[in-house]
């Protein structure tokens, strides 16, 4: 029988995965675009989207980190 992990560890790694889309988009934006100012007013947008993304998936890791 497949041992299925716990719901805590789900939720660990889908913020995790939140945390890892908020940097790669951070650093293909500023690639795509050669706009690595996060307060320049035309990128204020995506920027925002960014970090957001980047502060619920670095708290969520560590509300919901794994114990041992």
């Amino acid at each position: 029988m497949v041992q299925l992990p716990s719901g805590k560890t789900v939720i660990f790694y889908g913020h995790a995965f939140l945390l890892s889309v908020g940097v790669a988009l951070y650093v293909a934006w500023g690639i795509l675009y050669n706009a690595w100012n996060l307060f320049a007013p035309e990128n204020l947008g995506i920027y925002a989207l960014v970090v957001v993304m980047l502060v619920f998936g670095g708290t969520g890791m560590l509300l919901y980190r794994p114990t041992q």
